[in-house]
C-alpha cells in the first residue's frame, strides 16, 4: 500500500532545514525520485506527480524549496494574486542555495530504508532549471526537466552532466523565445548524454493538468518518455 507522509525534516549543507512530502511505493526497496517544484511551492500538481510517480513503483521525495523564504508554500496558479506571489518568490530564490538544498534532499532520499539507493531528479519550471544544473553536479544517477527556463544560460555545465539527462521544452514557450530554443537545442547536442524534446504544439506549463496551457498530447508523450527513461533504475543490477 502507498503511502504519502508529511512532517518530514531535511537539513541542508549550511544548518538550514526544511519539509518535503514523501511518497512509498507498495513495493520496496524502489528508485526514489526527487521531484522539483514550479514556482507555486508543494502544490497540489507536485502532490499530483508524487503519487503518479508512487503509482508506477518509485518512491518520491518533494523538498519545500521556498522554506528559506515562505515555508509551506502551496499556491494556485489559477488565482491571479497567488500567481503575483509565486512570480515575486521566483524572482528572489536563490539558486545556489536551491541546488544545495535538492542535493540534501537527494543525499536524504539516498539513504532511506525504501531506497535501491538509485536516485533521480525531476522538475518542473524552476525545478526544470534546477535539474539541469543538479545534473551538472553529478548529485543523481539521471534528471528529467519540463519547461525549464534560463537554460540557455547555463550552458557553461553542458560539459559537466556525466549522467543521463532528458528535458522537455514547449516550443511556443513564452519564457523561451526562438533564439533561447536554438541556443538550448546547440548547446545540448554538445554532450551525448542530453536529451531535449521539443512539443511543437506547447507552450508552458503544457504538462500541468490544471494550467490553461495543458496540451493533453504533449504531456502523455513526455511523461512516457519520463517513465521510459526512468525505467532502467527500476534494475537490480548495479
Amino acid at each position: 500500500m502507498k503511502m504519502l507522509t508529511e512532517g518530514i525534516s531535511i537539513q541542508s549543507y549550511d544548518g538550514h532545514t526544511f519539509g518535503a512530502l514523501v511518497g512509498s511505493p507498495a513495493k520496496a526497496p524502489a528508485p526514489v525520485i526527487v521531484i522539483a517544484q514550479e514556482i507555486f511551492g508543494v502544490n497540489a500538481f507536485m502532490r499530483e506527480t508524487v503519487s503518479w510517480l508512487v503509482d508506477q513503483g518509485y518512491a518520491a521525495v518533494c523538498p519545500d524549496l521556498y522554506a528559506r523564504q515562505a515555508p509551506g508554500t502551496a499556491l494556485d496558479p489559477q488565482d491571479e494574486a497567488q500567481r503575483e506571489q509565486a512570480y515575486k518568490l521566483w524572482q528572489a530564490f536563490d539558486m545556489e542555495a536551491g541546488v544545495g538544498d535538492l542535493e540534501a534532499a537527494i543525499r536524504y532520499a539516498r539513504h532511506q530504508p525504501h531506497s535501491n539507493g538509485k536516485v533521480a531528479l525531476v522538475g518542473y519550471c524552476l525545478g526544470g532549471a534546477l535539474a539541469f544544473l543538479v545534473a551538472a553536479k553529478g548529485y543523481v544517477d539521471r534528471a528529467v526537466g519540463y519547461y525549464g527556463v534560463g537554460l540557455e544560460k547555463q550552458l557553461n555545465e553542458v560539459p559537466e552532466v556525466k549522467h543521463p539527462a532528458l528535458f522537455h521544452m514547449g516550443g511556443q514557450d513564452h519564457f523561451v523565445p526562438a533564439p533561447s530554443r536554438q541556443l538550448i537545442t546547440e548547446g545540448f547536442g554538445a554532450n551525448p548524454l542530453l536529451q531535449v524534446h521539443w512539443y511543437e504544439e506547447a507552450g508552458h506549463s503544457f504538462a500541468r493538468t490544471s494550467s490553461p496551457g495543458y496540451v493533453a498530447s504533449a504531456a502523455a508523450l513526455a511523461n512516457e518518455r519520463t517513465l521510459d527513461f526512468l525505467a532502467p533504475l527500476q534494475s537490480k543490477k548495479p
